[in-house]
């Protein structure tokens, strides 16, 4: 081989090293969260992040009006509103923890298949 051949590997483990480096550190919870908003599916992520915000607004607005409800037709009718979004904004909450979980997963392959190339470069160099 020649020697630019040669460069050009040591380049790529330097990399492959530095790119193991990055993803050797898990991030904080805060970074993680950001990270939602940044990939492919970030539309979805803001929608549902602002359907979120109306929900809260929505179950503090029923909470409010539940306790100034003058008969219990209209308390029964604010509790169902509040129960309603209460559990829409739980869901949501769980989407983006999946979110949040499926870029820890793919976080977790592509430190794999960095480890699987290294190693493959190290069997291979033996040969």
């Amino acid at each position: 081989m020649s020697d630019i051949d040669d460069r050009i590997r040591e380049a790529l483990r330097r990399e492959d090293v530095e790119l193991l480096e990055h993803y050797q550190a898990e991030p904080p919870l805060f970074e993680m969260l950001i990270e939602t908003y940044g990939g492919r599916n970030r539309w979805w992520n803001l929608l549902a992040f602002v359907f979120t915000l109306a929900a809260l607004v929505m179950v503090i607005v029923a909470g409010y009006q539940f306790f100034h409800a003058d008969g219990t037709r209209a308390m029964i009718a604010w509790a169902t509103c509040f129960l309603w979004f209460a559990i829409w904004v739980a869901m949501l909450k769980i989407w983006f923890w999946m979110e949040i979980q499926r870029n820890s997963l793919t976080r977790e392959i592509k430190r794999l298949e960095l480890q699987v190339a290294s190693l493959s470069r190290q069997l291979e160099a033996r040969k």
